[in-house]
């Protein structure tokens, strides 16, 4: 029986509420069980987990966004993308369980290996959820993507806790990225409508390739790159000062994964459906690029402005190194939220080769930067870290503009609103905080948020003409047509 008060299956309003609580309970997970296991611990389940997640996305990134742009999808080409992407992630979990001794080896901790060999099972099974995952929003059915963080990430949270107060150690991470994986599994077989029957037909995958190829080589570039970082700062940190820096970059992974999460949610499937008509594409396009400024420069400001007390707060004098590579990571990731989402504009172009260009930048120029300033401190790591978003920003929006054939002040004038919310947040954080300065670091946190939040949706929503941001209202864009269905297919 549906639920009346509850927004409907296709609601933008699923796609902030997955956003915002994946970003939460997974800066949290983080932050609450690294606090009871402690630094060391918390840097050997760190480098396990990067690793897992690095080979996660060839699975689990394979053919999701492939299967939303393909305008005329059929059950067959959507079973071979499924058994695919489950293939890849088998093998993927081959290549962690066999590299299982020498990650170990490397870090020089006994425990790895078995850590990993844990993991390992779990890439096909994710591999499949991330192919379902492209099916579920090429419907747009958010309140089922919603679900598995909703659901899922509450119940890994407690088994992590659970695992960690029982003395478990690194363990505890493994056992909360295990649940997590395995509840996402569940809703899908319960309420995904998935096609469980395998097919693997070579046709329908050449069918999918000229998306999913560039792409997964872009995402897993892109949402691999901090997972290589980390890696390599494994090789010139010690654990607990990599702990601290991995604490830093996790709290800035919150803010863009609210952003950008969710900006890519709405973009793309509706771009997609636009592809064949630019101007409309491009109508949509500034409407969706009002969003980053409104959801992620209040955030990544508002780490950089509360760092010290929100790392005390939330883990102790112990991490407080954290607090100043979040800060430098933070500020220079602030200049992202303006050229809307490329990603989403390239794949619905067909040009997602460029999205392949964009990650390579992303990748190599951290690395390089390591590599000149060989970091021994967290703060370091952060610079190194940051470059990039001072660099490949202004390309990236030069490239939008040419593609959309819009003046500059077309696309700054979308971002009027977050910014104005923002300078008026920056301005009553940094007198609550000077008001507040002999308080406890909890009082003066709650005071800065409360008060800067306050502030910024109060001159944001008049900036806005006190209404929602178009992209948030009004009809959704037209959706992708439901899957086609040939006469004969195997």
């Amino acid at each position: 029986m549906p639920l009346p008060l509850l927004p409907g299956s296709r609601s933008t309003a699923w796609v902030l509420a997955e956003t915002a609580a994946s970003a939460l309970f997974s800066l949290g997970s983080l932050l609450l069980i690294g606090r009871v296991i402690g630094p060391e611990q918390a840097g050997i389940g760190a480098i396990v987990v990067a690793a897992f997640l690095l080979l996660d996305v060839l699975g689990a990134a394979l053919f999701t966004d492939a299967l939303v742009q393909r305008a005329g999808l059929t059950p067959r080409q959507a079973r071979s993308a499924l058994t695919g992407a489950a293939l890849v992630g088998l093998a993927a979990g081959l290549v962690l369980a066999g590299g299982a001794p020498l990650l170990g080896a490397g870090a020089g901790h006994e425990v790895l290996p078995l850590l990993a060999l844990a993991l390992a099972p779990l890439l096909p099974v994710s591999a499949f959820c991330g192919a379902a995952s492209g099916l579920a929003i090429r419907d747009q059915r958010y309140r089922l993507l919603a679900l598995r963080v909703l659901v899922g990430q509450p119940l890994a949270l407690a088994a992590g806790l659970w695992a960690a107060a029982d003395g478990l150690g690194a363990w505890a991470m493994v056992i909360n990225q295990a649940v997590a994986t395995l509840s996402v599994l569940a809703l899908f077989l319960a309420f995904g409508r998935v096609p469980l029957r395998p097919a693997l037909h070579r046709s329908d995958l050449a069918a999918l390739w000229p998306v999913a190829g560039p792409q997964i080589a872009a995402v897993t570039l892109m949402v691999g790159r901090y997972r290589i970082f980390v890696i390599a700062l494994g090789l010139l940190l010690t654990e607990a000062v990599l702990a601290q820096a991995h604490v830093a970059f996790r709290m800035l992974d919150a803010v863009v994964w609210v952003a950008w999460g969710a900006l890519a949610r709405i973009a793309m499937p509706r771009l997609c459906a636009l592809q064949h008509d630019r101007e409309a594409l491009a109508r949509s396009y500034g409407q969706l690029a009002q969003l980053p400024p409104l959801l992620g420069l209040p955030l990544a400001l508002g780490v950089a402005l509360v760092a010290e007390d929100l790392v005390a707060v939330l883990l102790g004098p112990a991490w407080a190194d954290a607090a100043l590579a979040a800060r430098i990571a933070a500020l220079a990731m602030a200049v992202t939220f303006f050229h809307g989402d490329h990603f989403s504009l390239f794949v619905a172009l067909g040009q997602a080769r460029r999205n392949l260009a964009v990650a390579v930048a992303g990748l190599a120029l951290p690395l390089l930067a390591l590599a000149v300033l060989q970091p021994q401190t967290a703060a370091g790591a952060a610079l190194a870290w940051a470059g990039q978003s001072l660099l490949v920003t202004p390309v990236l929006f030069w490239i939008v503009l040419r593609e959309l054939r819009r003046p500059p002040g077309w696309l700054l004038r979308q971002a009027l609103p977050g910014v104005a919310g923002a300078v008026a947040m920056v301005a009553v954080v940094l007198g609550v905080q000077a008001a507040m300065a002999e308080l406890a670091p909890a009082a003066r946190l709650a005071g800065s948020v409360s008060a800067g939040a306050a502030a910024f949706v109060g001159v944001a929503w008049l900036a806005l003409g006190r209404r929602l941001p178009e992209a948030l209202r009004g009809a959704r864009g037209a959706a992708p047509p439901p899957l086609a269905r040939p006469a004969r297919a195997g």
